[in-house]
C-alpha cells in the first residue's frame, strides 16, 4: 500500500475497468493522497468507484472509497482490498469530481473533503444488520448447497438465529468477503441488509400521532351523538376528529390535535378505545411543519419574466448561471418555488442553500407546504444517521429536493436541474474554521456547471463580486426592482448619536447642581435614541411589531478603568472581555474563557472600572425600563443555543406574543412579518468601522437586509438607523435604497487598491505557540513565494489583526493575483502549492499552515 497522487486521472474515466488490477482509495483521513490496493480476483465484479470497502491501514481495517482504477504500479507489496460494502456506488462520479476540484481549488486534504461532503455512515464504522426474507429459508439452503455453500451456511444461520450483524456473519461461516456475498443475495431477493448508523447521544424523541385512518366512522358518529351537551371540550375534541377524517388526513400530532381543538389531554385520552394513540421516534430538526399560505400565486410581471428565463434554461440542460437581484420584498422565493416546481414536472430534482438553517425555518415551512414529502432538510445538527437517513434517500431518488445551508450542495441528487442559492452574499457560505476552507456559492456554481444544471444566484444585496460578473456577462442578470402588490420600499431616517449625546449630556448638566456635576465622569448615553423612543411608543400602542438590531451580544463588549483606560483582556486571545449580565461575568466570545468581574482596577488599583459599549443585554434591560409593559424577546447566541430556540423565539414573535424582537444578525435575514412596521438599529458603526475592505459593503447589505423586515403588507414601515458616522456613503445610500450607486462606489475603490472582482485572495496564516517560531516560518514562506516568480503581489507577513486566539499566536501574508494576467488563478494556486511543498520539507512542527483561498475575511 502506499500514496497515489491526489488529483487522480482515473476519475475522468467514462466507464469501469471490471479486470483492473487496482483501485485507488481516499480515506477519511488529512493528507493530501489517495493510496493504491490490489484488488483480488473475488472482488473484481464488485469494484466500482464510488463503493465503500474496507482496507488494511496500518494495524486495523478502514472503511474507504474507490475513487479510480489506475492502470500500472511502480510500487511493490500492495495490500489486497479486503471486502466491498456497496452492491452500488454511493458516491456518483459527478460528486467525486466536485470534491476532486474542491481538494485543488482549496488547497484541501482529499480525505477531509470527503468527510465534508458525504455523511459519517458513509466513511466510518456502521451496523449492517442482515435478516432473512424467504418463506423457508432452511429449505432454500439445502437446494443450494452443493452449488453454493456459503450461501446456504447464511441462509441456515439467520434460520436459526434470526437478524445477525454481518460481522457476526463473517466470524461464524469463515467467509472473508462477507459484503459482497451478501450483497448478491440481496440482488437475488434472499435477504435484505439495514444499516444503521452509530447515533450521537442525544436521545432519540419520540411523537404521539393520532392513526385517523383507523378510526371506525360510524363508530364515532355513535359516540358523539351519546356525549352530553354539557361535556363541550370533548364534543369539540370528536368534532373536530371527523371533519379531519372528512377532509382525507391519515394522522395527526396529538400536540397539533390539543391546540386545534382547545381540548385537554385527559379528554383525548378518555377516548382510548376509539382513537389509535402511536408514538414514533421523530426527527428533530425536521419538524418545521407548514406554512397555512395559499399554494396558488399568481406571479406579477417581473417575476413571470424571470421564472420564464430560469425554466427556458432547465429545458435546454445546458448549464447556465443567473443572479436573480431583487429588492426585500419583491418574492424571490416565489421565483424559487415554480422554478422547482417547473424541474419537477421534467423528472429533474433540484437543492436550495440557504445561509443558516436555524434562522430560516419560514423557508422551510414554504416549500414544505407546496412539495410535502418531497423535501429533506439538511445541516449541521442532525444526528449520524438523520444525515445517513436524508443522503440514502435522496441517492434512492426518493426526495427530489434538498434545503440546507453550506453541505447541501453535497447532496447525492440525480437527474439535477437547478441549484439555487438563497441570499447569495452571506459570508456564512464560506467555511472559514476547518478544511476544506470552501465557499458553498462557488462549489454550486462548479457543481452546476459539471451536472449541466441551471444555478440561480439571488439576492437584494448581492455580493461586489457577484453583480461584476453578472455586469460583464458572466451570468445573466435577472431584476425584480419592486416589492410584491408594489408595497413602499420604507422610510429610513438616520440619527447621528454623537449629537444627540452632546444634547442629552448639555440637558443633564444644565439639570444638575454644581456639586453633583462630577458624577457626569460616569455619564453613560442611552442605548435608545428619542426618535427611535418616539416610534416605539407610537408602535406598540397601535399593537404592530418591532424589531430591534444589535450585533453585539452581552451586556457590554468591554470593561474599562476611566482612571488609567485600562481594559480587561482575555489571557488566550487578544480581544477585550464582554461581559454577560445573566452570569455576572466576563467572557471571552473566541475561545470561551470566564473571568469575575474586579471593583478595582488590575493597573492602576483605582475604584472606577466602567461597563463601556452596548450589548444586547444591556438593550433589553434598557427597554424594560422605557417600556415596561412591552413584552420583548432577545435572540441572538446566548438564547437560541438549545435546538429549536431560533424557531421557538420566531414562532412566538409572530403569533403576536411579544412585541419586540431584538437580536444580533439573525433577526436580519429570511423573517417575513406583516405586523412588523418598524425595525430599529441601535449602532450601525460595529461592521462599519472593522480593519477589513469589505466592511462597508457588509455593513450595506445587514442594513438593507434588516431595514427590508419592515412595512412587508399594507402598513407602511419605517427603518431608524442609529450612528456616529451620519455622513458615511454607505449610510447614504442605504436610506436611498440604491444599491446600484453604493456598488459603482465600492467597485471603483476595490479597483484603485486592485481588491476582488480585479483580483484573486489567498490568505495565509502560520500559527503556533511561540510567537517567534510563527513569525520566522512567516518570514520563510514570504521568501519562498517571493522567489517563485509569479505575478501577483505579496503583502505581509505581519500579525493578524487578532494576533493570538486560544493561546495561539497567528501571522498573516496576503497574495493578491490580477485576473488581467492570471484570470483563472491557475499561477497562483501552482506557486502556492511549490511553496507549500517546498515550506513542508523543513517545517518546523510547532507551526502550522493554512491556507484560504478566496477569503471572506482577512481578520
Amino acid at each position: 500500500m502506499i500514496d497515489s497522487p491526489l488529483r487522480d486521472s482515473s476519475l475522468r474515466s467514462k466507464k469501469t475497468i471490471a479486470v483492473a488490477k487496482y483501485a485507488n482509495v481516499a480515506l477519511p483521513l488529512a493528507v493530501d493522497k489517495v493510496f493504491t490496493y490490489l484488488i483480488p480476483p473475488e472482488l473484481h465484479q464488485s469494484a466500482a468507484v464510488g463503493v465503500r470497502t474496507i482496507v488494511p491501514f496500518g494495524r486495523k481495517y478502514v472503511t474507504g472509497l474507490i475513487v479510480g482504477f489506475p492502470e500500472s504500479s511502480s510500487l511493490t507489496s500492495l495490500k489486497p482490498l479486503r471486502d466491498i460494502l456497496d452492491a452500488s456506488p454511493v458516491v456518483s462520479r459527478e460528486l467525486l469530481n466536485l470534491c476532486n476540484w474542491i481538494a485543488g481549488y482549496y488547497f484541501a486534504p482529499w480525505g477531509e473533503v470527503l468527510k465534508a461532503a458525504i455523511p459519517f455512515g458513509f466513511v466510518s464504522s456502521s451496523k449492517r444488520v442482515v435478516r432473512n426474507v424467504l418463506p423457508n429459508p432452511k429449505s432454500i439452503a439445502a437446494e443450494i448447497e452443493k452449488r453454493s455453500p456459503q450461501r446456504a451456511r447464511v441462509l441456515s444461520l439467520l434460520a436459526e438465529q434470526g437478524s445477525m450483524q454481518s460481522s457476526e456473519l463473517q466470524k461464524k461461516t469463515g467467509v472473508k468477503n462477507i459484503n459482497v456475498l451478501l450483497n448478491e443475495m440481496v440482488k437475488a431477493g434472499q435477504v435484505e441488509i439495514e444499516e444503521i448508523v452509530p447515533q450521537q447521544k442525544t436521545a432519540i424523541r419520540k411523537k404521539e400521532f393520532i392513526v385517523l385512518s383507523d378510526i371506525d366512522d360510524k363508530r364515532l358518529a355513535v359516540t358523539l351523538e351519546s356525549l352530553p351537551n354539557r361535556q363541550k371540550k370533548a364534543r369539540a375534541l370528536l368534532l373536530h376528529i371527523q371533519q379531519l377524517t372528512n377532509q382525507g388526513m391519515r394522522e395527526i400530532a396529538v400536540t397539533q390535535l390539543l391546540k386545534e381543538s382547545r381540548t385537554t389531554l385527559t379528554i383525548l385520552k378518555s377516548f382510548r378505545g376509539l382513537l389509535n394513540i402511536v408514538a414514533r421516534d421523530i426527527n428533530r430538526n425536521q419538524d418545521y411543519g407548514t406554512e397555512e399560505k395559499t399554494l396558488t400565486i399568481r406571479l406579477n410581471t417581473a417575476q413571470q419574466l424571470a421564472l420564464d428565463a430560469v425554466c427556458k434554461a432547465i429545458s435546454t440542460e445546458v448549464h447556465r448561471s443567473f443572479l436573480l437581484h431583487g429588492v426585500t420584498g419583491s418574492g424571490k422565493t416565489q421565483v424559487y418555488i415554480e422554478a422547482i416546481r417547473y424541474c419537477l414536472r421534467h423528472s429533474k430534482s433540484a437543492i436550495v442553500l440557504v445561509p443558516e438553517i436555524s434562522l430560516t425555518p419560514q423557508i422551510v415551512r414554504r416549500f414544505k407546504s407546496h412539495f410535502a414529502g418531497q423535501v429533506a432538510v439538511v445541516h449541521s445538527r442532525l444526528s449520524a444517521g438523520e444525515r445517513h437517513e436524508v443522503w440514502r434517500r435522496a441517492l434512492n431518488s426518493e426526495y427530489k429536493i434538498v434545503i440546507g445551508p453550506r453541505s447541501a450542495v453535497f447532496a447525492p441528487l440525480n437527474n439535477l436541474g437547478l441549484i439555487v442559492v438563497d441570499e447569495e452574499h452571506e459570508a456564512s457560505y464560506k467555511q472559514f474554521d476547518s478544511s476544506p476552507r470552501y465557499n458553498a456559492r462557488d462549489v454550486a456554481l462548479v457543481r452546476g456547471s459539471q451536472a449541466n444544471a441551471v444555478v440561480l444566484l439571488g439576492s437584494a444585496t448581492p455580493s461586489v463580486e457577484t453583480f461584476h460578473n453578472a455586469t460583464i456577462g458572466k451570468y445573466e442578470l435577472l431584476g425584480m426592482p419592486r416589492r410584491i402588490d408594489d408595497v413602499s420600499m420604507p422610510e429610513i431616517t438616520i440619527v447621528d448619536m454623537t449629537a444627540e449625546r452632546k444634547q442629552e449630556y448639555a440637558s443633564l448638566k444644565e439639570s444638575l447642581p454644581d456639586e453633583k456635576r462630577k458624577g457626569l465622569r460616569q455619564f453613560q448615553q442611552s442605548s435608545v435614541s428619542s426618535l427611535l423612543k418616539q416610534k416605539m411608543g407610537e408602535r406598540l400602542r397601535r399593537k404592530e411589531g418591532i424589531i430591534l438590531l444589535q450585533n453585539r451580544r452581552g451586556f457590554a463588549p468591554f470593561v474599562e478603568c476611566m482612571d488609567c483606560g485600562y481594559s480587561e483582556t482575555c489571557e488566550n486571545c487578544n480581544v477585550t472581555l464582554t461581559y454577560h449580565l445573566a452570569k455576572k461575568h466576563l467572557r471571552c466570545h473566541y475561545c470561551g474563557a470566564v473571568k469575575a468581574l474586579h471593583d478595582q482596577c488590575p493597573s492602576c488599583r483605582g475604584q472606577n472600572m466602567q461597563l463601556r459599549g452596548i450589548g444586547t443585554q444591556r438593550v433589553e434591560q434598557e427597554l424594560a425600563s422605557l417600556f415596561p409593559e412591552a413584552n420583548v424577546l432577545r435572540m441572538d447566541l446566548d438564547t437560541t443555543s438549545r435546538k429549536g430556540a431560533h424557531d421557538r423565539l420566531l414562532r412566538k414573535f409572530g403569533d403576536g406574543e411579544a412585541d419586540i424582537l431584538l437580536g444580533t444578525q439573525m433577526v436580519a435575514k429570511g423573517l417575513d412579518f406583516a405586523r412588523v412596521t418598524l425595525v430599529g438599529v441601535i449602532s450601525a458603526d460595529s461592521q462599519m468601522l472593522l480593519p477589513d475592505f469589505r466592511s462597508s459593503e457588509r455593513t450595506f447589505q445587514l442594513l438593507t437586509q434588516v431595514a427590508g423586515r419592515a412595512g412587508r403588507s399594507t402598513l407602511r414601515g419605517e427603518v431608524i438607523i442609529q450612528t456616529h458616522q451620519p455622513n458615511h456613503y454607505t449610510l447614504q445610500h442605504v436610506v436611498d435604497h440604491d444599491f446600484k450607486t453604493f456598488y459603482e462606489q465600492e467597485l471603483e475603490a476595490r479597483r484603485e487598491l486592485d481588491y476582488p472582482p480585479f483580483s484573486r485572495l489567498a490568505l495565509v496564516e502560520m500559527k503556533g505557540e511561540k510567537e517567534e517560531h510563527v513569525r520566522q516560518q512567516a518570514e520563510r514562506f514570504a521568501q519562498l513565494l517571493k522567489g517563485s516568480h509569479g505575478s501577483f503581489t505579496v503583502l505581509g507577513p505581519s500579525p493578524a489583526v487578532i494576533s493570538k486566539i486560544k493561546n495561539r499566536y497567528r501571522w498573516h501574508l496576503i497574495l493578491k493575483s490580477k485576473k488581467e494576467s492570471d484570470p483563472n488563478g491557475t499561477g497562483l494556486r501552482q506557486t502556492l502549492h511549490r511553496a507549500v511543498d517546498s515550506w513542508t520539507k523543513a517545517r518546523q512542527q510547532s507551526v502550522r499552515l493554512i491556507i484560504d483561498v478566496d477569503p471572506v475575511g482577512l481578520m
